[in-house]
């Protein structure tokens, strides 16, 4: 029988922990369990116990609880988030494209299954015109955003971000002289949290955003998630490292109760990860069950973040700064 562990019930893991933790906290805890997932200069860090055979079995049947089902959606939401931040964070960077494609007013798609069918079919074309240049093969991430009102009703646009390669004008032209409408393309431009800001805000307050599941039957599972990608993206998750003795019991709790004061948890973290400079700490215990989770985001030093360049390198084209 596998170690039961509080990633198996994460949902029950929805109030942060603020100051000294309660006696009896790390009750029926057998160990730490640190998960750590690299997304190019990102470093991505969960801290989770691992519980005895009789606190897991109680934690697994408080999460199947009716009262849970709101908060199951909410992590469903926290973990598409997730997901969607680390592959742009690994797959894209600095010369990368970021575009925003609109239909003219007065056209565009009548359904989401059209508004699918357009992209993809822009996608193809900029793979054929970087097929004749002899580039790489494109890597891509889109998003399709709906929006309604009572003038327009249900109108359609798309945000993407994919592999660097063409121009600008380019990429807008394979849009604009089949649509018309308007394109907007600007260069990917990282910051300290690398692309993390613009991953958010693909998702942030957006409706009707969807993905194709899986490539075979768009027009069946349109309405299924909320983005898609080339399947040619590497998955940082697949390349995830865990370790049981990285930080122990006493010590997540010694986290858990100082992650308030910011330098003190940067301490702590930053001895464990010496490479790495502390962005974000979070820690949070149940009401249901013992122990606390502990998530942190970092940044590699060795990956200076763009935007200061040195004297040798290379100049750079100016980009367009219009946001998307």
């Amino acid at each position: 029988m596998r170690d039961r562990s509080a990633a198996d019930c994460l949902v029950l893991f929805d109030t942060s922990a603020e100051g000294r933790l309660s006696e009896g906290w790390a009750s029926g805890t057998l160990h730490q369990r640190t998960r750590t997932v690299t997304a190019g200069p990102m470093v991505y860090v969960e801290c989770f116990p691992i519980w005895d055979a009789k606190t897991a079995q109680a934690a697994k049947k408080e999460a199947k609880m009716e009262r849970h089902r709101r908060a199951q959606e909410k992590l469903n939401e926290k973990n598409a988030q997730k997901r969607l931040t680390r592959l742009i964070n690994e797959n894209f960077g600095k010369g990368d494209l970021i575009l925003t494609l609109e239909y003219p007013k007065e056209a565009g798609p009548g359904d989401e299954v059209q508004a699918m069918r357009d992209i993809q079919n822009y996608l193809r074309r900029v793979t054929r015109l970087r097929e004749k240049r002899g580039l790489p093969p494109l890597k891509y991430m889109y998003v399709i955003e709906e929006t309604s009102s009572r003038k327009y009703g249900t109108r359609y646009h798309h945000h993407v971000i994919m592999s660097g390669g063409i121009s600008r004008e380019e990429a807008e032209e394979k849009w604009t002289k089949k649509h018309g409408g308007f394109c907007n393309a600007r260069s990917a431009q990282p910051n300290g949290r690398h692309l993390t800001g613009f991953a958010l805000y693909l998702l942030r307050n957006k409706k009707g955003r969807t993905m194709e599941a899986d490539g075979k039957n768009p027009q069946k599972r349109a309405m299924r998630r909320r983005w898609n990608c080339s399947k040619n993206l590497t998955d940082p998750d697949e390349r995830a490292t865990t370790a049981d003795k990285k930080i122990s019991v006493r010590k997540a709790g010694r986290i858990a109760e100082t992650v308030e004061n910011f330098d003190r948890a940067k301490e702590i973290f930053e001895k464990l990860y010496p490479n790495c400079q502390l962005l974000e700490i979070t820690a949070r215990r149940s009401r249901w069950t013992t122990g606390v989770y502990i998530c942190a985001e970092l940044r590699r030093k060795d990956d200076k973040p763009p935007g200061k360049r040195r004297k040798n390198d290379e100049k750079q084209t100016p980009c367009r700064t219009r946001r998307i």
